[in-house]
């Protein structure tokens, strides 16, 4: 397999060319996992990936997140991400262990291990306990009960919370996000051994992203090499796991390859979309944040750089490369959308980008003013 071949069938898979998913929450779901630590683009990147006769607005998708079909929490390297609330239990069970050892320096640091911690947690839960609250009105309950409520104390707290099972995403008070108590919005499930629950996220992930690599899982999931090795052989082994079909290994550059053979199969036989179509990424959506530096895939001619996220830009993407950077900035009822191509666009390109500014402002609700900056070459 080639590298562009490569590229279009992650665009078929990640529901970028070929929809999948006829929801924002149904988006989650097939994702087990969306990185979502920008709030408003995050959304869009969920909406962009719902048929269009079915695409939700900002408000739609927000509207969701209240209702609690999605969740959004702190869980696997950590930072904040979309989950299902099928999926939140067991993947805070699966890695708070290993958050817990990563952020223990700061625990102490800021006086929220041992007894203070659970000191902390108690309050939060009774505060919780009364209804869906705003990190003001923690930090308020907290400052009163003399536990931290201020600066990086503070935020250990309410992590602390969240991968404690305390405390995880509320419904919306105006444009405050808030707190709910964990219990109130994830279902009780059967707990899953560590081996069981490694397995299922690596199977879903080969699903939902594939063709990957193992250091693709390591870096998205933050576990081990060796965790990942050996969750990925027990994909290998039990055929459908996660629901899908069988998982098998192909090479490209010299490089091994996990993939879901049904799914694969499904994106090689899509017709290939005719070229200029334009991608407006938020900057950490799972088409870049779903893989290892340097992601080969992503890099035009001429570019050997790894591409990184620069929020607040975002990624401009043409035929699933990148192209350039945009960014849009909301100010009460409008926005402006603003351009930053690498190179000169084709008339198919602009035809592709405009389509795709026109999406966005649908999105938003608002009108959109563009401002384009010239091209670099």
């Amino acid at each position: 397999m080639e590298l562009a071949e490569l590229r279009r069938i992650r665009l078929q898979v990640q529901g970028l060319r070929e929809v999948r998913a006829t929801s924002a929450a149904g988006v989650v779901r097939d994702f087990v996992a969306v990185q979502s630590q920008e709030f408003i683009p995050a959304q869009w990147g969920l909406a962009m990936r719902v048929p269009a006769e079915r695409r939700p607005d900002l408000a739609g998708v927000t509207a969701a997140l209240d209702r609690g079909e999605i969740l959004r929490t702190h869980v696997l390297r950590p930072t904040w991400h979309f989950v299902d609330p099928a999926d939140a239990r067991w993947l805070m069970e699966l890695s708070a262990e290993r958050v817990h050892r990563a952020n223990a320096t700061y625990y102490r640091r800021t006086g929220v291990d041992g007894e203070a911690g659970a000191r902390a947690l108690d309050v939060v839960a009774a505060s919780l306990a009364g209804g869906h609250r705003t990190r003001a009105e923690l930090a308020a309950a907290l400052d009163a009960a003399g536990q931290p409520s201020t600066g990086l104390g503070f935020t250990y707290v309410l992590m602390l919370a969240e991968l404690e099972r305390v405390a995880i995403s509320g419904a919306n008070v105006g444009k405050q996000r808030t707190y709910a108590a964990f219990d109130e919005r994830v279902p009780a499930s059967a707990p899953k051994s560590r081996e069981a629950a490694l397995v299922e996220l690596a199977a879903r992930f080969i699903r939902s992203r594939g063709p990957v690599t193992d250091r693709d899982f390591a870096a998205w999931s933050g576990f081990t090499l060796g965790d990942t090795r050996q969750a990925f052989a027990a994909v290998v082994d039990g055929d459908g796991a996660g629901g899908g079909g069988p998982v098998e290994t192909l090479e490209i550059d010299g490089a091994t390859y996990w993939h879901d053979t049904e799914v694969t199969a499904s994106a090689m036989d899509a017709p290939t979309p005719p070229a200029g179509v334009v991608d407006l990424l938020q900057a950490f959506d799972e088409y870049i944040m779903g893989y290892a530096a340097p992601r080969s895939f992503l890099q035009p001619p001429g570019r050997s750089d790894p591409v990184h996220p620069e929020f607040p830009m975002h990624a401009l993407m043409a035929d699933g490369v990148m192209g350039g950077r945009w960014a849009p900035v909301t100010s009460g009822r409008r926005a402006v959308v603003r351009l930053v191509p690498w190179r000169a666009l084709s008339a198919r390109e602009e035809r592709g980008l405009e389509a795709s500014v026109a999406e966005v402002e649908r999105f938003l609700g608002a009108p959109v003013t563009v401002e384009r900056e010239p091209a670099a070459d």
